[in-house]
C-alpha cells in the first residue's frame, strides 16, 4: 500500500532522473572495458595534477604546523611564510638525502656488483656441495643439469625480447620524470594559494549542492583530510626513525649494505602490518648471498627494531590515528593491495579508516531514530 502511493507521488523530474540513471548503468555495464579505458588515459593525462595534489597535501602537513608556532599577527603574512619554510624543509631533508644517502647507496651498489662473481660462485659451491651429500641418482642429475641448460636459454631469450622494449622503458621513465617534477611545481603553487584554491571549491561546492548536502560532504572532506593527515605524517616519521635506527644498528653490527638496508627497512615500513616483513625479507635475501651469518643476525636485529618499533615507537608517533583494530587494519592493507598494488597498501588503511568512520556514524544516526521513533509509539500507547 505505501509501495503504491510513493509511486503514485512522483513526479515527471523523479521518474526521468531514474530513468536517467537506469540508462547509465546499463550503458556502463555494457561498454565496462571502453570507460575503464578511458578512464585510464584520463588519469595519465593529470598524473601530474594527482602528483601535485599528493605532494601539495603533503607540504601541508609542516606549514599547518609552522602556521601555529610562528608569531606573525598577518594572517596573510603568517601563510605565505610558513609555506616558504614548508618547501624549505621537504628540499632540505631531500638535499640531505640526496648528500648522505645516495652516495652510500652508490658504493653499496658499486659493492654488490663487484661482488656478483664471487655471489654465483659461492652459489653454485653451496648447491655441488647440497647435490654430494645428498648423493643424488645419476638420472635426477641428467635432468637437473637440462633443466638449468634449459632455464638458461629461456633467461637468456626472455632478455632478447626484452631489449626493444628498453627504449619505451628509459622513455617511461623520463616521462615520470616530468610528472614528477611538474607535480612539484603545481604543488608549490596549490600551497601558495591555499585560501584562494579552498574558497573556490566551497563556492562551487554552495552553488551545485543545498545546505544540508554541502554541510555532510564539508563534515566527510574534513573527517577525510584529518584522517590521512595524521596517517600520513605519522608513518613518514615512523619510517624516518626506524630507517634511522637501521642503519646505526647495521654499522655497529658491521652488517654488509647497511645504507640499502636502512633504505629498504624504512621505505616499506610506510606500509601498515606487511611492509616490516618485506622489507626485512629483501634485505635478508641481499645480505645472504655476502654472508649466510651476518644475515641471520640482520634478520633477528630487523626482529627484534620491529618489536621495538611496535610497542614504543608506533603507540607514540603514530598512535591511533586511524582508529582500526588489528583485524580491520589487516583486511584494509589486504584489499587495498589486491585492488591497486603497493599504493593500495598505503592508501588503503586511512581509507577504510574513513569508510569505517561513516559508517559507524550512520549507524549510530539509524539506531538512534529507532530508539526515538519507539518511544514515540510507546507515548502513543500510553
Amino acid at each position: 500500500m505505501k509501495t503504491s502511493i510513493k509511486v503514485r507521488d512522483l513526479t515527471l523530474k523523479n521518474i526521468l532522473i531514474i530513468l536517467s540513471y537506469a540508462a547509465l548503468l546499463v550503458l556502463g555495464v555494457i561498454y565496462f572495458e571502453s570507460i575503464f579505458q578511458y578512464l585510464g588515459e584520463l588519469l595519465n593525462i593529470i598524473q601530474p595534477f594527482i602528483i601535485g595534489f599528493i605532494l601539495a597535501f603533503i607540504f601541508n602537513i609542516p606549514m599547518k604546523f609552522f602556521e601555529k608556532k610562528l608569531a606573525i599577527q598577518n594572517k596573510k603574512k603568517r601563510r605565505v611564510v610558513s609555506a616558504i619554510l614548508s618547501v624549505l624543509l621537504i628540499l632540505l631533508v631531500l638535499l640531505l638525502v640526496v648528500m648522505v644517502v645516495v652516495p652510500q647507496v652508490i658504493e653499496n651498489v658499486r659493492t654488490l656488483i663487484d661482488n656478483l662473481p664471487s655471489i654465483f660462485a659461492q652459489a653454485e659451491k653451496w648447491l655441488n656441495y647440497v647435490f654430494e651429500e645428498i648423493r643424488l641418482s645419476p638420472d635426477l642429475l641428467d635432468k637437473i643439469n637440462e633443466f638449468q641448460t634449459r632455464f638458461a636459454q629461456t633467461f637468456i631469450s626472455t632478455l632478447t625480447a626484452w631489449a626493444p622494449n628498453i627504449a619505451s622503458g628509459v622513455s617511461h621513465i623520463t616521462t615520470s620524470v616530468i610528472n614528477i617534477f611538474m607535480g612539484f611545481v603545481m604543488a608549490i603553487y596549490m600551497i601558495f594559494s591555499k585560501d584562494k584554491l579552498i574558497r573556490q571549491v566551497k563556492k562551487f561546492a554552495h552553488a551545485l549542492f543545498n545546505d544540508q548536502h554541502y554541510q555532510y560532504i564539508s563534515e566527510v572532506v574534513k573527517l577525510t583530510g584529518t584522517t590521512f593527515e595524521n596517517f600520513l605524517a605519522g608513518q613518514l616519521t615512523e619510517s624516518i626513525i626506524i630507517g634511522v635506527l637501521c642503519y646505526i644498528g647495521c654499522m655497529i653490527l658491521d652488517i654488509p649494505y647497511a645504507s640499502i638496508a636502512a633504505i629498504v627497512i624504512g621505505f616499506t615500513n610506510i606500509i601498515p602490518y606487511f611492509g616490516p616483513i618485506i622489507g626485512a625479507v629483501i634485505s635478508s635475501a641481499l645480505i645472504l648471498f655476502v654472508s649466510p651469518v651476518k644475515a641471520l643476525i640482520f634478520l633477528v636485529f630487523s626482529t627484534l627494531l620491529q618489536q621495538f618499533e611496535s610497542n614504543l615507537i608506533y603507540p607514540h608517533v603514530v598512535g591511533n590515528s586511524v582508529g582500526l583494530s588489528a583485524l580491520w587494519v589487516l583486511f584494509a592493507v589486504s584489499v587495498g593491495g589486491g585492488l591497486f598494488g603497493i599504493p593500495g597498501m598505503v592508501f588503503g588503511l586511512p581509507t577504510f579508516s574513513v569508510i569505517y568512520e561513516l559508517l559507524r556514524r550512520w549507524t549510530n544516526y539509524r539506531l538512534e531514530v529507532k530508539r526515538n521513533l519507539a518511544k514515540k509509539q510507546e507515548e502513543i500507547v500510553e
